[in-house]
């Protein structure tokens, strides 16, 4: 049975009492999958898997997606990681050499700077995300989660009223130009594999009944709105969502294995010294389906 001690009342829990480089029995699958609906970030800590235990972990929540770098943008050239089905979010290259300052990889992860959540801009999006660490650097480097259902929550309620059934339209390369990155060198096939897609902009969850804000970086627009009319209500929302008191800041070790529900949480990684070596590995789950009809 799962050691889960709670971070807050339902937001982030530790997890002890398991070793996941064993594949997981059905009891701690299931007990797995509870203890994410109930506190939507889970920090397993003394985790040391390796590429292929992480995904039988990741299979537990759900079916697996190929990552964006596998099947885009880094699809011709070797990669760091051995599976599709993994994100490297590192600075280091197929070598394990520190990324130059304009490789394309790292111009891209410079994203996961912004507040999003996983996925938000495929048709299905994803659900859970499960990010390991082999290296971590010294200083800098955690990844803060906001918690979405409570921003919800304390939404006031004619807000809630106003943006309750809007559609928004998330981007991949819509966020990535908000970190400067040269939207005019995108190869146009980059953009046919991976186009703008809608989703609601609050999400009623499966389990709980719960409601959740759905926001991300991600999003270029909202449906039935103007340019200035959008931007003007997502930093709105942006600014609520981003208070210190819905914030959990993560500080990564070694073997850190961190477990959240993209449908429940917003996150971002934090600035660190690039002449630090940082390597991690993301697996992330689909959803059950689209929430908007494409």
């Amino acid at each position: 049975m799962l050691e889960v001690t709670p971070v807050r009342e339902d937001f982030v829990a530790e997890i002890a009492g398991v070793d996941l480089c064993a594949p997981p029995t059905p009891e701690i699958a299931r007990e797995l999958r509870a203890a994410l609906d109930q506190y939507a970030v889970l920090v397993i800590p003394s985790q040391p898997l390796n590429e292929a235990q992480q995904l039988k972990v990741a299979e537990v929540f759900g079916p697996l997606e190929v990552s964006v770098g596998a099947s885009i943008y880094n699809a011709k050239r070797p990669r760091r990681l051995d599976h599709a089905q993994l994100s490297d979010i590192s600075n280091l290259d197929e070598s394990g050499k520190l990324l130059e300052p304009g490789d394309i990889r790292r111009l891209i992860n410079l994203s996961n700077q912004l507040w999003h959540t996983d996925s938000s801009f495929k048709k299905t999006p994803a659900s859970a995300s499960l990010l390991s660490a082999q290296e971590v650097a010294p200083v800098g480097g955690a990844t803060e989660f906001a918690d979405m259902r409570t921003v919800w929550d304390t939404l006031d309620p004619a807000l809630q009223s106003r943006i309750g059934d809007l559609i928004a339209v998330h981007d991949y390369f819509y966020s990535r130009s908000l970190t400067g990155f040269d939207l005019d060198g995108i190869p146009p096939e980059w953009r046919e594999m991976q186009p703008p897609v809608k989703q609601v902009l609050v999400r009623t969850l499966p389990h709980g009944n719960r409601r959740s804000l759905y926001l991300a970086s991600h999003i270029r627009s909202i449906e039935g709105m103007d340019d200035e009319e959008s931007k003007a209500l997502l930093d709105e929302l942006m600014a609520l969502a981003t208070q210190q008191q819905f914030i959990y800041r993560h500080r990564w070790r070694v073997g850190d294995l961190v477990i959240w529900d993209n449908r429940t949480t917003m996150h971002r990684g934090t600035k660190f010294d690039e002449k630090y070596r940082r390597a991690m590995r993301r697996a992330t789950v689909q959803d059950t389906g689209p929430t908007v009809l494409q």
